[in-house]
């Protein structure tokens, strides 16, 4: 005979709903069906793009001598996968952007989470920063260079610069609209200042801002591979406009590539570390749930 404890017993109310909160909905059934007419579609595009950036190089289109081919760039990746200076100058446009983007988007959070704490200071400071937030930051570029020199530091301070507004202007926004509720939570359970930031303030900041983060460590490496145009020792961007000066165009759109790729690899990373650092906001949500 079959043991009763074995035996599958009534879901409760609050279980139901938690079952029913998990089962995926008709449209995530449908989307995930579909997931490998996607990919397959993703390659389809590429292909389609390869096609036509050959015919484009064949049918002369576009003069020969300013366009690579695909046959010429996939020649210089073959080539050069080994070589030592091309992997000096990624790692040092890579240093540049990194530290572009850690000192960016630490002042910036700073920045956004003092203004928005302090309303006066925000009143009195906001012109500046909307003046230097409207300032081209391809003008910065040659400034930078004529006051550092082609050593790292212009490159760090115009990535710094770009990444600085992406997220402090969010952060402000962010700051402004925590929950005032949670903060009278806070004070009722003698709370001080610090306790309110950490435990308030910063993780609802976070949550909302970690997405303009994440958008800032691409345009790091950008800013980085900019300001190299102008004068530099090594890195990516010099390699680049050394190239288009002799027109030696499928080593220009090799590099190009490779920003891409770097700039790719760099979101994913940056959005694993999201996702490590986020996982209490995943789990506090399962508990809300459970709480039913």
């Amino acid at each position: 005979m079959t043991n009763s404890s074995d035996q599958a017993r009534e879901l409760t109310p609050g279980e139901k709903i938690i079952a029913e909160w998990r089962a995926p909905t008709r449209a995530q059934q449908l989307y995930k069906s579909l997931e490998p007419m996607a990919q397959l579609g993703k390659l389809l595009v590429i292909l389609a793009f390869i096609v036509l950036w050959w015919q484009t190089y064949e049918q002369g289109w576009i003069n020969p001598s300013f366009i690579g081919s695909p046959s010429g760039v996939w020649t210089w990746f073959v080539d050069n996968w080994d070589n030592g200076e091309v992997w000096r100058d990624i790692r040092v446009t890579l240093s540049e952007a990194f530290w572009g983007w850690i000192l960016g988007s630490s002042t910036g959070l700073l920045a956004g989470l003092v203004v928005a704490r302090y309303r006066f200071l925000w009143k009195i400071t906001s012109p500046l920063f909307t003046f230097f937030n409207a300032v081209p930051r391809t003008a910065l570029a040659p400034i930078f260079i004529l006051w550092f020199g082609i050593a790292q530091t212009g490159k760090i301070l115009l990535a710094a610069s770009i990444v600085f507004f992406i997220v402090m202007i969010p952060t402000r926004a962010a700051a402004d609209m925590v929950d005032p509720d949670l903060d009278m939570v806070m004070i009722t359970m003698g709370g001080t200042e610090r306790h309110r930031f950490l435990k308030v303030t910063l993780p609802s900041v976070l949550t909302s801002v970690f997405g303009a983060i994440r958008l800032a460590s691409v345009w790091a490496l950008l800013g980085a591979s900019y300001a190299e145009l102008f004068g530099a020792k090594y890195g990516l961007g010099l390699r680049y406009i050394a190239a288009t000066n002799v027109l030696n165009m499928s080593e220009a759109f090799a590099v190009t590539a490779v920003i891409a790729f770097l700039a790719i690899i760099i979101n994913a990373l940056v959005g694993l570390l999201e996702k490590r650092l986020m996982r209490w906001q995943s789990n506090s949500t399962k508990g809300s749930v459970l709480t039913i």
